[in-house]
């Protein structure tokens, strides 16, 4: 049977296949230190015929199929977790197909990455402006199906926010579907795209996305601010969104990640908390002017050592300390459980709070930063893995977080997914009646449940297909 789904494979993806003797760990795993099962094949496709033929048939064989972008995904999203399974890796469909100047639109297929989608809109003077941490890698249908967010967020929002105007997609069945528009505002019927951004590749195959785009804005600065006191920082946040000046970036930076930082690449850090702002526009003095109003705000609420870029070369440095902040947590430990939870606004404070106070209970370093302009902040619970024990407080302290996150208002996943790391704080966030309902949908796009089993949904809704080949 299996040299038989090889066979089928290369009849339909040619070369473009990776059978078992060809894998090396690589795909069993995402951005995250979750491990899943090695598959049985890697296939790489370069059209949606391709696509609907081979799902054609897995639905048929019922043949367990997990979809890869970029593989940057931080909740162990695309690793499979039934043996002897097909990994349909996007990155080869990664063409820009047309792009509409006057229509402010861009048509491409899901493999190309957002850095490089931004270098080819760059040269009209455009940009995509959906901009997470892991933007050189993250491909465009990864990105859509885990509804990314990322730094410019609290000015742009997510994926889900306006940003994919239509998709083409592949369904389980083998039809091929076009959602959507092509226009900004679409009042008729069902929001079938939004159905699709987010779904975390368990209801069809992204092969297109028609996006839309903004003009790139000419002016550009980075202000950066110390607070003696992390919740005062936050405090801070709460009051600058409600300034009215249009912050494209505001990130937060507390104690444990400015000395990480600090000895990654030698940062004078002052204080016990960072607020990074920054502002754009097309209209040199409309910076400035929000520039100087915020510097006069930092001094009224008490900001220590208020530093802004003049240059590129400063701007760069200014976001350096944000950049490197996640691979600089190595310098504290060498693993760590990276959270995403969002709260509304008014509870960043008491987020923060909480996440200091679940250190200190656990005897844990848990370093958190994030954009905090949208509510969305990352504790990274750092632990050893050759302490077995240590690491058993760390997984205590990220269910801890995600379930007073809950309390707050808050949701467990601001924009990494609930893959397979959030499955259960996700079923106490979300309650039996929302999950239910999930699942019917998903079976009627998945009736035979190839796509991504053992993900979102807790373990009993797939045991109805998969029963103990699960292997969570």
């Amino acid at each position: 049977m299996l040299s038989g789904i090889i066979k089928v494979l290369r009849e339909i993806f040619g070369s473009d296949v990776l059978s078992r003797e060809d894998i090396v760990e690589y795909y069993a795993y995402d951005a995250q230190p979750i491990k899943g099962e090695i598959p049985l094949a890697i296939v790489f496709p370069r059209k949606a015929e391709q696509i609907r033929s081979y799902l054609v048939y897995a639905s048929k064989h019922k043949i367990p199929t997990y979809i890869r972008g970029g593989g940057t995904a931080l909740s162990g999203g695309p690793i499979p977790l039934v043996e002897n399974a097909v990994v349909v890796s996007m990155y080869r469909m990664n063409r820009i197909l047309d792009i509409k100047l006057k229509d402010m639109q861009v048509r491409t297929e899901p493999g190309i990455t957002i850095d490089e989608l931004n270098i080819y809109l760059g040269r009209y003077g455009l940009l995509f402006p959906i901009d997470p941490g892991s933007s050189a890698a993250a491909t465009i249908g990864g990105a859509i199906a885990n509804n990314a967010g990322g730094v410019k967020a609290v000015k742009y929002g997510c994926m889900k926010d306006g940003w994919i105007l239509s998709l083409e997609v592949v369904l389980p069945n083998g039809e091929i579907i076009e959602t959507g528009t092509n226009t900004f505002k679409a009042a008729a019927g069902y929001n079938l795209t939004g159905l699709f951004i987010g779904s975390e590749g368990t209801l069809g195959v992204i092969t297109k996305a028609t996006l839309k785009v903004v003009a790139k804005p000419k002016y550009r600065v980075a202000v950066r601010a110390y607070f003696g006191d992390e919740r005062e920082a936050a405090e801070f946040v709460v009051k600058l969104l409600r300034m009215g000046l249009d912050p494209t970036a505001i990130e937060f930076l507390d104690r444990d990640t400015l000395e990480a930082v600090k000895r990654y690449s030698g940062l004078d850090y002052k204080g016990n908390a960072m607020i990074l702002v920054e502002f754009t526009s097309s209209i040199r003095e409309d910076v400035e002017r929000r520039l100087n109003l915020l510097v006069e705000i930092l001094k009224e609420e008490g900001a220590i050592d208020i530093t802004w870029s003049k240059t590129d070369e400063e701007y760069q440095k200014i976001w350096m300390a944000r950049k490197a902040a996640a691979p600089s947590l190595g310098n504290l430990k060498p693993k760590y459980l990276i959270l995403d939870p969002t709260v509304p606004i008014s509870k960043i404070p008491e987020l923060v709070d909480i996440c200091r106070k679940i250190a200190n209970k656990y005897g844990l370093i848990i370093a958190t930063f994030g954009h905090a302009g949208d509510g969305n902040l990352h504790p990274n619970v750092l632990y050893d893995p050759l302490d077995e024990e240590e690491f058993e407080r760390a997984l205590k302290a990220a269910k801890e977080i995600s379930l007073e996150t809950i309390k707050l208002g808050g949701t467990v996943s601001g924009e990494h997914g609930v893959g397979l790391e959030k499955i259960e704080t996700f079923k106490k966030e979300a309650g039996r009646e929302k999950l239910d309902l999930m699942w019917k949908i998903k079976r009627l796009f998945d009736p035979n449940g190839i796509l991504n089993p053992g993900k979102l949904f807790p373990r009993e809704y797939w045991e109805e297909i998969w029963g103990d080949r699960l292997s969570i």
